[in-house]
């Protein structure tokens, strides 16, 4: 069915004044304009829409049902229409952020805050995506901005099209069993405890278990992998429960908070959080005001501390 909302509009107009020549005076058309309108919006739907009825026209149930979805419809555009002719700011935008455990804990409670003072017609949504599917997210546009991960020993091929800003880098820390503790004042006896001990470390096809196998042979050890974990809580429990070595980051001991002895991963390896966004999306304003409060939100204390 191709109407117009000018259709629609006349539609409304005669339908209230009962009359084609008073419709036609109220909108400042000649009768017959207002006529011609009337037949090309019969002409687009399968049912009579008028009845005559004297000199006046009266809807039959076809058009009484026209009228009431034209008036949702003609009430739609003008909320539309006002929103966008409007004043920016009081236009509401909802931006799909594609988030994974460390970072959402991490970023999203001070970027929602920050998105409240700076945009606040701007909101986040937050959406769960594997971190090794994200770029794929963002390229099917499931997503309009992603927080993923940039390894420094396994970087991320480009992806044309998308642009990535690094927010957060961090370096990789050795969470030990509580026997150790003893080792963490002296480096060589560290790395050789590390040389004979099992680990818990992500299968090797994953790709932060890739990460963590670069970042030891930076390092100088080749770790014993018993057990292999991909959840990190369970990975830094079953390390404070003793059966070994994992691999974790500043962030992701946020997961699971823990007293047992961490030190930085000699080899100076790390990882970044970075935002990742197609580039033709950061023409919208909402997307980019959501990646300030990123930016923002890994620039302060609650983030990095």
């Amino acid at each position: 069915m191709k109407w117009t909302f000018e259709q629609l509009k006349t539609f409304k107009v005669v339908a209230e004044l009962g009359t084609m020549t008073s419709a036609a005076e109220a909108l400042g058309f000649t009768p017959g304009a207002v006529s011609q309108q009337m037949a090309a919006l019969q002409g687009s739907v399968p049912r009579p829409l008028f009845a005559r009825d004297g000199r006046r026209v009266a809807l039959t149930d076809a058009g009484k049902t026209l009228l009431r979805h034209a008036a949702v419809l003609l009430e739609d555009e003008r909320r539309a229409a006002a929103a966008l002719s409007g004043p920016q700011s009081e236009q509401r935008a909802v931006v799909a952020v594609g988030v994974f455990g460390s970072a959402a804990v991490s970023a999203m409670q001070p970027a929602i805050g920050h998105l409240r003072n700076s945009s606040p017609n701007v909101a986040i949504q937050a959406v769960e995506v594997d971190v090794e599917t994200m770029p794929q997210a963002i390229l099917e546009s499931r997503i309009d901005i992603a927080l993923g991960l940039n390894y420094a020993d396994a970087p991320q091929p480009p992806l044309r099209g998308v642009v990535s800003q690094t927010l957060h880098r961090e370096p990789f820390l050795m969470v030990l069993p509580p026997s150790a503790r003893e080792y963490l004042a002296d480096p060589p006896a560290l790395a050789d405890y590390a040389n004979n001990s099992d680990w818990i470390l992500p299968p090797v096809d994953t790709y932060f278990g890739r990460a963590c196998r670069f970042a030891c042979a930076r390092s100088g050890i080749e770790p014993n992998v018993q057990h292999l974990v991909t959840d990190t809580a369970v990975s830094i429990a079953l390390a404070e429960s003793g059966i070994g070595i994992t691999l974790a980051t500043p962030l992701m001991m946020g997961l699971r908070p823990t007293d047992a002895p961490t030190a930085v991963m000699p080899g100076e390896s790390s990882r970044s959080i970075v935002a990742i966004v197609r580039s033709s999306a950061l023409e919208r304003d909402s997307v980019r005001a959501v990646r300030d409060a990123l930016v923002h939100a890994f620039s302060s204390s609650a983030v990095i501390g």
